[in-house]
């Protein structure tokens, strides 16, 4: 994040000395209230979720509307505060990061996309999404060592970790997880290293080593009670209550969930009241104190909702736990079931196996000895691949705790360019009598990149349109009209708004070759090109997508209006004066029009195109048909 911004503030600055009144600069970038808003968001730095909502909206406020900068940093920072609870939420979340993804496609990869793109796996990870999850999130941290940024790379690879661990997979899991803690702790992100650093005990405790777990536990349990963190501190009391219960210390445990249940009682989130219930529940039926667990499972059972894939599924698992004590089978059975929908859902692994064994056991209570072997057979599979899984992770997470220099060796240049910058920035807060003369440095260094980075850009966009332009006609080729269109057609399904085709072509084409000679085809067809352009807006496409074929895509244009403009072209190219060209030369052309109307892809679109011009072909030429 802030490699990004440092440049575009030194070229900001840059601009403004050297084109801008010194009062239209100030005015501009001078706002240190919103920076302060910005960095105390960005750090979690406020008390709960109604004071960060506050000060997004305020910031909102702060901010002009021609601040470029500012105005993408909120983008950013509302992405990743959307309310997620339910699934309709959670669709709202998700809609909002593909929109703003396609608003800042260009250029790409950078900051604010790859950031974008990290949030729309995020959602997607709990709506149950979890291979697109993990293609997005794998997607953004590739663009984040693009982009050479610490930041956008340890907020990735703490996600994509955070996800895996829970899936069971630790290897990778704890390769994300380590990397990302170093990378928090060299940017002096305290809060985002404990909260990683939590992940990384979760890790650790999954797969038996619940020692270790419980000694990161308690120390971040220290701090966030030290910095009166107080949901923060919650959530770390929940992870050591059960690391407490995987060491057999149940009561300790139970004592922790207890704790939790007092707190969220004082903050009235019967969301957490219920959770915490279901985790006392969950050692109660260890101590085999039924009756008691099922009076707070029904009672978590009315809040939790089923969106919520990790409470729900081990409230589900516990009743079919307590029902299968109390004999009630076909009530255990129908729970085990919904268990497995939450598990497999959420792509936890180990709570699915769990589930399976307790399927096994609720099958032979019934006597139903055939399903009974089959779950059990199903188990033991899952529970052998699950602990040559587990091998293979202890081994890497020897490797990862007793030999993070390669780790390390990744990190350490990001991290150090990082500091750098930021001494940068420092030294021209304390003297303020050397600013200009450091701006001025800054500047020649830019003209000097920018002479550079302008040969480099003009060598790019002459090989982009060399792939993407016609020869002949200057107008864009097939691959970019179709690319365009297919563009056209996503927005269009995403905004709901109107979006049509022309296709037309030379009438009796080959006539003119034949007699006139392909140089005298080509003049025309530069000519009818020349034509339907300079007819069209800024905003629509007209490409040469074969011999004598030509596309016209219209944005926002409904039918009636892409017919009405289709008749307008071949009205124009029959009323032009062909004679120019060649004598007794008379040139029409062809149309077909298609709209829009829930096609998932531009195929087709153009088929229907297609299908009115030839109906137009055969209506005699010279005329528009519409599909």
């Amino acid at each position: 994040m802030k490699t990004s911004l440092q440049i575009h503030f030194f070229i900001a600055i840059f601009i403004a000395i050297f084109f801008l009144p010194t009062s239209v600069f100030a005015a501009y970038y001078d706002n240190v209230k919103a920076d302060a808003i910005y960095k105390k968001i960005d750090l979690a730095d406020y008390v709960d979720q109604v004071s960060g909502e506050e000060l997004l909206n305020e910031y909102k406020r702060l901010i002009a509307s021609d601040d470029e900068i500012r105005q993408k940093l909120y983008v950013r920072l509302y992405c990743w505060n959307q309310p997620s609870t339910t699934d309709s939420e959670l669709a709202s979340a998700i809609k909002y990061a593909e929109q703003q993804l396609l608003i800042y496609s260009v250029p790409y990869p950078s900051a604010i996309h790859t950031d974008l793109l990290l949030c729309l796996g995020y959602y997607k990870q709990f709506s149950g999404q979890l291979d697109e999850a993990l293609d997005d999130l794998s997607n953004a941290i590739n663009n984040a060592y693009e982009l050479e940024d610490p930041r956008l790379i340890a907020d990735g690879r703490s996600i994509r970790g955070a996800m895996l661990s829970y899936q069971g997979n630790y290897s990778s899991a704890l390769e994300d997880l380590i990397t990302s803690q170093q990378l928090y702790e060299n940017l002096n992100l305290t809060y985002w290293a404990n909260d990683n650093l939590s992940e990384l005990a979760a890790s650790y405790r999954r797969f038996g080593d619940a020692e270790t777990a419980l000694k990161y536990q308690i120390k971040l349990e220290q701090a966030y009670l030290k910095a009166n963190q107080q949901i923060e501190a919650d959530n770390i009391n929940n992870q050591i209550a059960f690391s407490l219960l995987e060491l057999g210390r149940i009561d300790e445990s139970t004592a922790r969930f207890k704790q939790s249940l007092t707190f969220w009682k004082t903050q009235k989130d019967n969301i957490a009241i219920a959770d915490a219930k279901t985790n006392i529940a969950g050692n109660l039926i260890k101590l085999d104190k039924i009756d008691e667990a099922l009076v707070l499972l029904k009672e978590a059972e009315k809040e939790i909702p089923v969106s919520n894939d990790g409470p729900h599924s081990s409230l589900m698992l516990y009743l079919a736990q307590v029902y299968l004590a109390k004999n009630e089978l076909d009530k255990a059975l129908e729970y085990s079931q919904l268990a497995s929908i939450d598990f497999n859902r959420g792509g936890n692994q180990r709570g699915e196996n769990e589930n399976i064994y307790l399927k096994s056991d609720i099958y032979q209570a019934k006597g139903d000895i055939e399903n009974a072997l089959k779950t059990l057979q199903k188990f033991i599979k899952m529970h052998m691949a699950l602990d040559k899984q587990n091998m293979s992770d202890r081994n890497s997470e020897m490797q990862a705790r007793f030999n993070t220099n390669k780790i390390q060796t990744e990190n350490e240049w990001l991290i150090q360019r990082d500091k750098d910058k930021e001494q940068q920035l420092q030294i021209l807060q304390r003297n303020e009598s050397m600013q200009i003369i450091i701006i001025i440095l800054v500047a020649i260094i830019l003209i000097i990149v920018s002479m550079f980075a302008y040969k480099q850009v003009i060598r790019k966009q002459l090989f982009r349109r060399l792939a993407l332009t016609d020869e002949l006609t200057k107008l864009a080729n097939r691959r970019d009209t179709y690319s365009q269109g297919h563009y056209f057609l996503k927005s269009s399904k995403l905004s709901g708004n109107p979006f049509s085709i022309i296709s037309f072509d030379a009438d009796h084409f080959k006539m003119v070759n034949d007699t006139l000679g392909h140089d005298m085809g080509d003049k025309v067809l530069v000519k009818l090109a020349s034509i339907s352009a300079s007819m069209m807006r800024d905003t629509d496409v007209v490409g040469r997508v074969g011999g004598e074929e030509f596309l016209i895509l219209l944005p926002n244009i409904d039918k009636t209006k892409a017919i009405e403009i289709a008749n307008r072209l071949i009205e124009t190219i029959a009323d032009y004066d062909w004679t120019q060209i060649a004598p007794n030369l008379h040139q029409t052309v062809s149309a077909g029009v298609a709209s829009y109307s829930n096609e998932e892809d531009l195929s087709p679109l153009l088929l229907k195109a297609d299908k009115a011009l030839y109906s137009a072909k055969a209506a005699g030429r010279n005329c528009v048909k519409a599909e």
